[in-house]
């Protein structure tokens, strides 16, 4: 039988931001788009937290491009 006192990892705020981040940063791979600041952040009031930063304004227009399509859609 095995008993964990340490916090719950699958439900640790600041491991489902580094998650999100890294799934966001996938889905943007696979349209060709890197934002270099993109990164999981400690939870803000207990709430992942994932910090965008800055890219360039083409990878801002293009995102903005993919995200059109899929509301077209």
């Amino acid at each position: 039988m095995t008993t964990s006192t340490g916090p719950d990892i699958d439900n640790d705020p600041y491991r489902l931001a580094i998650v999100a981040a890294e799934r966001l940063r996938a889905a943007l791979s696979a349209h060709g788009l890197t934002i270099p600041s993109l990164r999981g952040s400690y939870p803000s009031r207990d709430v992942p937290f994932v910090e965008l930063g800055g890219c360039s304004a083409e990878v801002a227009d293009a995102l903005a491009t993919a995200l059109e399509k899929v509301v077209e859609a």
